[in-house]
């Protein structure tokens, strides 16, 4: 099973990712956290690494290779990259991605959890540049492996771009500087991911869309969504 879990900056990705791997952990599941071993070896794991956990949670963009170029340099608010030129990057980090854990970690039968993925290039990249429209986008070739291993949930983080940006402004333990996180772009993304283009695409390709309140207070917001996984997982 694939789920991924998106929305704009500041809507609450982060909290429920990490309710998720507690309630998971306690549980009794052995995890697999791809970020963490980015961050620790600066390199992809070997199957042998994660073959024998139960479930991989895992982020784009990755934290090494094209992905630690995309976080660093190409996304980061100093520079001023074109959108073409990162939209290319996501693919090619996806490609990356999903050619060495992904696809053989579907094949394995395991659990994916992922932050961010193609939704994310398929709501961000259009509204980043209206000339990448969500058809172009998607045609990369980085983004035509993961629609063809598409996730078979997507979890869609609801809230006014207004809130999210005033957690953004307000937050001081995670600070990304990352380009997209002003408020005329999130109300851009919002808009997106809430098209009937963005949602029939994704239906067209098989995966479910669901919706979570980014809104509520956190502990009413990870118990809605571990009882959402929960469900799911049965």
């Amino acid at each position: 099973m694939f789920i991924m879990i998106d929305g704009i900056d500041g809507s609450g990705k982060s909290t429920i990712i990490e309710a998720w791997k507690k309630n998971l952990t306690d549980n009794g599941k052995k995890i697999f956290d791809l970020k963490k071993y980015f961050l620790d070896n600066n390199r992809y794991p070997e199957m042998s690494d994660w073959i024998d956990c139960d479930i991989i949670f895992s982020a784009e963009p990755t934290h090494a290779g094209i992905g630690k170029i995309l976080r660093d340099e190409l996304i980061n608010t100093k520079n001023n990259y074109s959108a073409t030129t990162i939209a290319e990057a996501h693919s090619l980090d996806r490609a990356i991605l999903y050619t060495k854990v992904i696809i053989p970690a579907l094949k394995n039968n395991k659990i994916i959890v992922q932050d961010r993925g193609l939704s994310t290039s398929l709501a961000y990249q259009p509204s980043q540049n209206s000339e990448l429209t969500l058809s172009k986008v998607a045609n990369y070739a980085g983004n035509q492996i993961a629609a063809q291993y598409r996730p078979d949930h997507l979890v869609l983080m609801d809230i006014d771009p207004n809130l999210s940006f005033d957690r953004l402004t307000s937050r001081f333990e995670k600070v990304d500087n990352a380009i997209f996180e002003k408020k005329d772009f999130l109300i851009k993304a919002s808009k997106k991911y809430n098209d009937e283009e963005f949602k029939n695409f994704f239906e067209n390709i098989g995966t479910q869309i669901h919706h979570l309140s980014g809104e509520e207070k956190i502990d009413i917001m990870k118990a809605q969504a571990i009882s959402w996984l929960i469900n799911i997982l049965k």
